[in-house]
């Protein structure tokens, strides 16, 4: 039993120490070229504020599933950086449309209901030049981080 627990705890200090941003580059820079070459990705839809999405799914329109900031919507979701690494996934998460960051609101309102899409939000339209969370922690988002969503919309109420 403790074998398992040392591999997993190996296992996460691996990956929280590989979710460190890249040297190589600094990390802003790294998240402007990463969206350049998304965009020229097939499927990839640029909105004019900067955000980019892609449908996976298209979903189904009802008359009652228009999604604005004024509804509530049920949603599973992963989140994560450019280089990977998952900082929040959460299934059957229900809230209102304007609690998001304005990129991911902005996507959610691209959406159809039971449609599945990826978001793409750059810095600016999400946690900016001071990122969010704890340092050192898996939820950690470093300042300029360009935010990958896989969203799926289950309802909008």
């Amino acid at each position: 039993m403790k074998t398992k627990q040392i591999i997993l705890l190996s296992i996460i200090l691996v990956s929280l120490l590989g979710c460190k941003p890249n040297n190589w580059l600094d990390w802003k820079t790294q998240n402007e070229i990463w969206l350049q070459e998304n965009a020229k990705k097939e499927g990839v839809k640029t909105t004019a504020s900067g955000l980019q999405y892609k449908c996976i799914v298209p979903g189904i329109s009802h008359s009652s599933s228009h999604v604005d900031d004024a509804k509530i919507v049920k949603i599973n979701y992963t989140g994560k950086l450019i280089n990977g690494c998952v900082f929040d996934a959460s299934d059957n998460y229900s809230e209102y449309v304007s609690a998001f960051v304005p990129g991911f609101s902005e996507g959610l309102k691209q959406m159809k209901e039971f449609g599945i899409y990826e978001f793409y939000i750059p810095y600016d339209l999400a946690y900016g030049q001071e990122g969010a969370g704890t340092e050192g922690t898996i939820s950690h988002i470093p300042p300029y981080s360009t935010l990958i969503f896989r969203v799926e919309l289950l309802d909008v109420y």
